[in-house]
């Protein structure tokens, strides 16, 4: 009997014990299907990659496991030392997440990993990206580009360097003239810090665009503005020309003197590149026609004015190219008012696809002058002028483009009244 009891008396506690343990355990095992452990990996940048300073957009991959209640922040370690913090998204995407590498570490290699949490607490590390190469970031643009003519054959051209970790400049040109295109190339690598160079052996019948951009090991910065040798200016006189098809070059200059008794006109042999007086002029005038050139033929213009003893200096000079064969004016230009107020312009192109566009002009009002208005490219025959006025007369006329500074002759002149 008294062994009876000795049973009885514990068996009562150890019952307790193991119902505790049993059902301890599956509390547990509870706990831990409902608490998921997040997943995370990174697509790059990756062992043995190459960055470059500043900000580089890390492409991950994160997610929370099956049973969890979603993702809270990340944590970034860069030589496993932690760098930022970035919460989830509100929407519950994951967040742009940035190497951000500062120019202390250029030319070293660094490791970096991302830890994810969830809202749990679990988290979870990614695997730890080695060996990342830091080359420097991309120079600044430099800006500012400007020329400037030295003689017929050479120009200098200056910028603004704007950056201070260039390891040196490239200069590029573009060539237009004579009917052909050479497209932009380098054509000259320059060293670092340099803000000016010269081109030289330039023909003065063509015209050279140029840009320049800043170099390093990280590649090339945005090109500066485009700059062209047509685009010089031409002083207080501003001697302009254009070509009509093969036969004849129009000048036009401004007449700043106020004492002249007449401009003399030169113009340059084409067999000796050597000027000669074309033609003497009264005061007063500020243009003058050439009839006397022949097609495919380059030639370069002067102007000077005279008094009853001296001769001025010279004024800038201009060269021109004209066209190898006649080409007939665009016929049958028409107009059709729009809605806005506008006005819808039409025309026939007869250049049998010589035309690299046409240039639409107009004046305004009876006594006004031509002014270009706006072009439009070879394949297209129609223009829509949406800058008129209510109750105002307007004059068009177009000519299409043949070459830089040729032309064909003008349509006849089309007048249109604004109700």
């Amino acid at each position: 009997m008294k062994a009876v009891s000795h049973i009885k008396k514990y068996a009562q506690p150890i019952l307790f014990l193991l119902l505790t343990i049993i059902f301890g355990c599956v509390e547990s095992i509870t706990d831990t299907q409902t608490s998921t452990t997040p997943t995370i990996s990174i697509n790059s940048p990756k062992t043995g990659d190459t960055v470059s300073v500043g900000k580089t957009t890390i492409n991950y991959q994160a997610a929370d496991g099956s049973s969890g209640t979603g993702l809270s922040f990340y944590e970034l370690y860069v030589n496993k030392v932690f760098v930022k913090r970035y919460n989830q998204n509100t929407d519950g995407t994951n967040p742009i997440i940035y190497l951000e590498v500062d120019s202390t570490l250029i030319h070293t290699r660094i490791n970096y990993s991302l830890k994810v949490y969830n809202t749990t607490g679990k988290s979870k590390e990614s695997q730890l990206q080695e060996n990342i190469y830091v080359k420097d970031k991309i120079p600044n643009t430099p800006t500012n580009l400007l020329l400037t003519r030295l003689n017929d054959f050479t120009i200098t051209l200056k910028w603004d360097d704007n950056s201070k970790n260039e390891t040196g400049f490239e200069l590029w040109r573009k060539d237009l003239g004579n009917g052909t295109v050479i497209d932009y190339r380098i054509i000259k690598s320059l060293s670092v810090n340099t803000i000016s160079t010269t081109d030289g052996s330039l023909s003065p019948y063509i015209d050279y665009y140029y840009k320049v951009r800043a170099i390093n090991e990280s590649g090339a910065s945005v090109y500066s503005n485009e700059i062209s040798t047509s685009s010089l200016p031409g002083g207080p006189w501003n001697l302009k020309v254009e070509a009509t098809g093969t036969s004849l070059v129009k000048l036009t200059w401004v007449d700043f003197a106020s004492t002249e008794q007449g401009f003399q006109i030169e113009r340059t042999d084409p067999s000796t590149n050597n000027f000669k007086v074309l033609a003497i002029t009264g005061p007063n005038v500020t243009e003058y026609s050439d009839n006397t050139v022949a097609a495919s033929s380059s030639y370069k213009y002067r102007v000077a004015f005279f008094t009853q003893t001296t001769l001025s200096g010279y004024s800038n000079e201009v060269s021109i190219s004209t066209f190898h064969t006649d080409v007939t004016a665009p016929t049958n230009l028409a107009a059709t008012l729009v809605a806005g107020p506008g006005v819808k312009l039409t025309w026939v192109d007869n250049s049998k696809n010589l035309s690299k566009g046409a240039v639409i002009e107009r004046q305004t009002g009876t006594t006004g002058q031509f002014i270009e208005i706006g072009s439009v490219t070879a394949d297209i025959v129609e223009y829509t002028d949406r800058t008129v006025k209510n109750g105002t007369t307007y004059f068009y006329r177009i000519r299409q483009k043949l070459d830089n500074n040729v032309y064909t002759p003008y349509t006849s002149t089309l007048r249109v009244d604004i109700p």
